[in-house]
């Protein structure tokens, strides 16, 4: 970190003595029509020099917070998006149908899911990791069904557009999610180190998050890309919704945007539908090759136990 910090202060350094010639030329030149050019080359030196003295503090004073807590960066991590989960919204505003903005810190389910991912990081807590991110889940699931349900009632039907839940989720619940993959992965992973073999029990609950059920049998590799597929097929579908801005805009006309096929959130949703069922899949089929190969191993100690006599 010394030499990397070294590099940076002599790049800075070098910068601000590149600009500091154009600087004093501009100085002496200034009543040239053309010396704004020394002027422009003088302040992108003195940019990049500010620019990168910043990403070496910045560097320099996460690494000491990280050394300070004693935490890995995934914990800071989970316990961040927990905290902006609750500081953004979980609706957008649409004003036609009544509905506005709905912050996570106005939302008991917001609450129950921050609680969730703290307890999921906190150590002393171990033994109730696993209840905790269920509660997540929970929370996280609920608020989808809460939306899905909202289109479906007067201050929505009423108008001629086709809404779909993703219309209506906004920053704070994908935060929680984010947070919820990724405490979900590192507590796969962490009892998959265990020496204790994983039993089916403990794998399928894991499994409802695409290749986490992997993850918990020590398949790191394959359920990961699993893991990834769902993200992609989960981010089309976060990017086919109708953006926030066009709700405002129509909203001064007293109605919502021309309604559209919504095809391209119908095949988000059954990208992400294929990838869960193969994730299941493919979990089966590792669970049952391991009890195969279980089997074929008692049978072979049995028959060596059986010579030997």
């Amino acid at each position: 970190m010394r030499d990397d910090s070294t590099s940076i202060r002599n790049l800075v350094i070098g910068m601000l003595l590149v600009a500091a010639p154009f600087a004093i030329a501009y100085l002496l030149t200034r009543g040239n029509p053309n010396a704004e050019i020394l002027l422009i080359v003088a302040i992108f030196c003195l940019g990049l020099a500010a620019i990168f003295g910043l990403a070496s503090g910045l560097q320099q004073v996460g690494g000491v917070a990280l050394r300070l807590s004693g935490r890995p960066p995934r914990d800071i991590m989970i316990v961040g998006l927990a905290a902006l989960s609750l500081l953004t919204p979980w609706t957008i505003a649409v004003d036609v149908a009544n509905l506005h903005q709905i912050f996570g810190w106005t939302n008991p389910l917001a609450w129950l899911m921050a609680l969730g991912l703290l307890t999921a990081v906190t150590r002393s807590a171990r033994p109730y990791h696993g209840l905790a991110l269920v509660a997540t889940g929970v929370a996280l699931i609920g608020w989808v069904g809460w939306v899905a349900w909202l289109p479906t009632t007067p201050s929505f039907s009423e108008f001629p557009f086709t809404f779909v839940p993703v219309d209506l989720v906004s920053t704070g619940w994908y935060a929680g999610l984010i947070g919820w993959v990724i405490a979900v992965d590192a507590f796969a992973a962490r009892r998959a180190r265990e020496p204790a073999l994983a039993q089916p029990k403990d794998v399928w609950p894991l499994s409802l998050v695409p290749g986490m059920g992997l993850v918990r049998l020590g398949y790191f590799g394959r359920g990961r890309l699993w893991l990834a597929a769902a993200v992609l097929a989960t981010v089309f579908i976060g990017i086919s919704a109708v953006n926030d801005s066009e709700f405002a805009y129509w909203a001064h006309y007293d109605t919502t945007p021309p309604d559209r096929g919504r095809l391209d959130v119908a095949l988000g949703a059954a990208a992400l539908a294929l990838v869960i069922v193969g994730s299941w899949v493919d979990t089966w089929r590792s669970l049952r090759r391991r009890e195969i190969m279980g089997d074929w191993l008692a049978h072979v100690r049995r028959r060596s136990q059986s010579e030997s006599r």
